[in-house]
């Protein structure tokens, strides 16, 4: 029996809308067992986040994505750990090491999901 996903739609409710599918395919995703996929769904969707707020080309890694965004104010500080709980479970997922675990997988998801809410759109 699959577990519950550890967000809803109601959750992204109001994102554009490709962030909200990749948000809640990878909700699924951890519902399913599919926990690799969940966190790479999840570090997709703060790629999407990236592009949406424009940050520069040169910033090639995720970390250094993020890290934009946070010095650019589009992420309040408070994000910080949510930004390596992605960082961190969505590198594991997309260049092997160790399995994603439920934990982490759930995890990423909210922590996503977090991004992708305070990042808001361009002009909001």
């Amino acid at each position: 029996m699959p577990d519950a996903p550890p967000i809803a739609a109601t959750d992204v409710a109001g994102l554009p809308a490709p962030i909200a599918a990749d948000l809640l395919e990878a909700a699924t995703c951890c519902a399913a067992g599919a926990y690799r996929a969940a966190g790479l769904l999840a570090r997709r969707t703060v790629e999407q986040v990236v592009v949406v707020r424009r940050v520069p080309l040169e910033m090639r890694t995720l970390q250094q994505k993020v890290g934009w965004l946070l010095t650019a104010g589009h992420l309040p500080r408070s994000l910080a750990a949510e930004a390596r709980t992605v960082r961190d479970v969505g590198t594991a997922a997309a260049h092997g090491g160790d399995p994603v675990s439920r934990e982490e997988a759930e995890a990423v998801v909210r922590a996503a999901l977090a991004i992708a809410r305070a990042a808001g759109p361009p002009n909001g």
